[in-house]
């Protein structure tokens, strides 16, 4: 088994053959995530490594559940989890979201699903189920996401760029409205790639929609992109 580490200020992502590396736009994605100081509960739903639990916990006080179907994907989390210092406020969770049953709303949602529903499926199942969504729609997740979250809670979601209608007219059925968009860009030559969405329960009146370029034109982290990971990667 190789062992690789992913290393942040206040702690370590630990990756043996998980399916779901880390990689920069789920750390843009974590960083980005705003935290209400009002938020209470917060729920993880894939938590691949632990890392947006982990980056969740480093800036706010909020109790997180963080749920992951796939067993080696859970033990990972569950031992970066407990390597940091914020183990007591995380608990990870070896479900299938489909059948978790929480006696509480959740003021916060958060998922990161790289779903290829139209891709060609890998021939690993641990892969297919993090990488497509032959086990769990977009649909899916966003009734699973209806259902859990509190009245004036949010959810924040990653996606590919290219699927971001499809999302955004899905999430509308159900009743889930963007009311704040990052798309990025790998640099300014670059097409967007991926799309990030804060959504809420009501319409917005005014979407907010930034665009960042992870790299600049000289292959460096850009202002933007080192503005919002400062606080985590040990090098910026």
């Amino acid at each position: 088994m190789s062992n690789s580490y992913f290393q942040f200020k206040q702690f370590r992502i630990q990756q043996d053959n998980c399916a779901m590396k880390v990689c920069t736009d789920s750390c843009m994605f974590g960083a980005w995530i705003p935290v209400a100081d009002n938020v209470q509960n917060i729920l993880d739903i894939g938590a691949g490594t632990g890392l947006l639990s982990l980056m969740l916990a480093q800036k706010s006080n909020a109790f997180i559940d963080a749920i992951e179907i796939d067993l080696s994907a859970f033990e990972q989390a569950s031992e970066n989890i407990h390597q940091s210092i914020w183990r007591d406020k995380i608990h990870i969770i070896h479900r299938d979201i489909k059948e978790f049953e929480p006696k509480k709303k959740y003021d916060l949602i958060v998922c990161n699903p790289p779903f290829y529903e139209k891709d060609v499926l890998s021939e690993q199942l641990n892969e297919r189920v993090a990488k497509h969504s032959s086990h769990l729609t977009l649909n899916e997740l966003l009734q699973t996401v209806k259902l859990h979250i509190s009245n004036a809670g949010q959810f924040a979601i990653l996606l590919p760029y290219k699927r971001k209608i499809e999302f955004e007219k899905i999430a509308a059925n159900i009743g889930l409205f963007p009311h704040k968009i990052l798309l990025l860009k790998q640099t300014p030559k670059h097409d967007y790639f991926r799309y990030i969405a804060l959504c809420s329960t009501s319409i917005a009146e005014n979407i907010i929609t930034e665009t960042i370029c992870i790299k600049d034109g000289n292959n460096q982290y850009s202002q933007e992109a080192t503005h919002l990971l400062k606080p985590y990667y040990l090098h910026l």
